[in-house]
């Protein structure tokens, strides 16, 4: 099937127009962009529409590429609302509980999952990367229902199985000083040996790796936690399969300065960046989450390696983690994607909230107001270089023949978002709250219709959600906040010690 969509204005995010939005024409036959045209330039005679196109007037339309969130986590959905912004250290406490987990059935796996769908659908996001984790821990089971439930909605997905092989208590700063002896005692004693973690960790991957080409629109990717979540033996093994599978190695850096200066015991006085370039670990499918503790030295490393980092402004607002340094980046020229993090340390994943976030934090950063994030690089950020994180810059990212059709369509008549239409993109960055999104199109395919999820009966899922997940957490909330209650002050302690260096 073939759709002209004319006269639209479009923004690209292509080589040749970025985005710097234009009256064009877009061309779709079945899956793929085939052609995109300004206006005032003659159409090539494959593009000249025939009886079986169908041609759409997008006069008041507005086409962009889908959005790419490249960093979430579908687990905390279940958690959404169940807390205060809290340092991560303390927030993780309930949010990811180190005992007192009962294993989710395959049922409200898949559940939580589509509720993360339909809530990235209806916002304009076509492709994420999801950091995939299962309490108590991952099984070909839970992952198949994960797999399911992203096939099912239409969604372009990364999926990254999150995994750990250090002990909880060696993963938090100055614990042998805060955390009672036999607390130090059980937890280590608790973690399997790491070569058997790894063991079964990278039979796992292969397993997973293996369902997910099933599926025509997932993806699967290595994700050793954080550098300091695993040994060093562990994330050269994990770097080591990624790199001879061409995929994406996956991890948490530098997000709070408690692991800044667990760092700085760690390695000897390097970096955590710098560790990870002795293993071999940095590379372009090297992509890290937050990113926020940097030096200068480490921004150098990774714009030499080609990694990407995903920016998390909403989470690290919440979380009280930190800024990360979006203009030191940008001149060094790491790529920088956008992503949400979690609906428990975000509470949405909504990407437009995100960009608006990115585009106005960093104004603090600096006086010099030229060096304040331009829409432009927003839109890059949550476009092409958010695809690029993710594992899908051959297919997704921006509109351009050869590549999927995926795309988002804001209606600029529908709310004052676009009203009066001065800077489209500035607009959509800055005015955009998702109320305009009219269609939204996956491999040519139509998945959102004015407001709507097509591929889903939205209410009977939600409503199937909250009965299962509220049965789930009467069962395991009180607990969980109990133990939260419990290692408060200690955590809170080594937050503070670690804070006054």
């Amino acid at each position: 099937m073939r759709t002209l969509w004319t006269n639209a204005l479009v923004i690209a995010m292509d080589e040749e127009h970025g985005a710097t939005p234009f009256r064009g024409d877009v061309l779709i036959d079945g899956a793929d962009i085939v052609g995109v045209s300004e206006r005032s330039s003659a159409m090539k005679s494959s593009d000249i529409p025939d009886a079986s196109t169908t041609v759409i007037d997008a006069t008041n339309l507005l086409l962009t590429p889908g959005l790419v969130n490249a960093h979430t986590h579908s687990w905390e959905i279940l958690l959404r609302g169940t807390s205060a912004p809290l340092p991560l250290e303390i927030w993780t406490l309930l949010s990811y509980p180190p005992e007192g987990v009962e294993p989710l059935s395959e049922r409200l796996i898949y559940l939580r999952t589509m509720v993360a769908a339909i809530e990235s659908l209806l916002g304009g996001v076509t492709t994420l990367l999801d950091d995939t984790g299962e309490l108590p821990g991952q099984t070909a089971a839970s992952i198949r229902a994960l797999f399911q439930a992203y096939d099912a909605s239409g969604l372009r997905v990364t999926c990254a199985a999150s995994t750990v092989d250090v002990p909880l208590v060696d993963r938090l700063a100055f614990a042998d000083d805060v955390l009672p002896a036999e607390v130090l005692a059980a937890d280590r004693a608790s973690m399997p040996p790491a070569a058997e973690v790894q063991e079964a960790y990278l039979a796992f991957a292969e397993e997973t790796r293996m369902a997910a080409r099933e599926f025509p629109r997932i993806r699967f990717a290595l994700s050793p936690s954080a550098p300091l979540r695993v040994t060093d033996d562990y994330l050269r093994a994990c770097s080591a399969s990624a790199r001879d599978h061409g995929e994406v190695l996956h991890t948490h850096l530098l997000e709070t300065k408690l692991q800044e200066v667990l760092a700085q015991t760690r390695y000897d006085g390097r970096t955590i960046v710098q560790h990870l370039d002795d293993l071999g670990a940095l590379g372009p499918n090297l992509t890290a989450a937050h990113a926020v503790w940097l030096t200068p030295g480490d921004i150098d490393l990774l714009a030499a390696s080609g990694a990407s980092v995903v920016h998390n402004p909403l989470s690290n607002l919440r979380l009280g983690s930190g800024s990360l340094p979006w203009r030191a980046l940008h001149d060094a020229g790491v790529p920088v994607a956008l992503g949400t993090d979690g609906a428990s340390s975000n509470d949405s994943l909504r990407m437009l909230e995100v960009m608006k976030a990115a585009a106005l934090l960093h104004t603090l950063d600096d006086p010099d107001y030229r060096t304040w994030p331009k829409p432009s690089e927003i839109l890059v950020a949550a476009t092409t270089a958010g695809a690029r994180a993710a594992g899908w810059g051959d297919r997704t990212g921006s509109l351009s023949p050869g590549l999927a059709a995926d795309f988002v369509v804001f209606d600029l008549t529908a709310t004052t978002a676009f009203t009066p239409l001065n800077d489209a993109a500035a607009q959509l960055v800055l005015s955009a709250d998702g109320a305009a999104i009219h269609q939204v199109w996956i491999d040519g395919r139509l998945v959102v219709s004015d407001g709507r999820c097509t591929l889903i009966d939205t209410d009977a899922l939600l409503a199937e959600f909250r009965v299962e997940a509220a049965a789930y957490l009467e069962r395991h909330l009180p607990s969980w906040r109990a133990l939260q209650h419990r290692f408060e002050p200690p955590v809170r302690e080594a937050y503070l010690r670690a804070w006054s260096r």
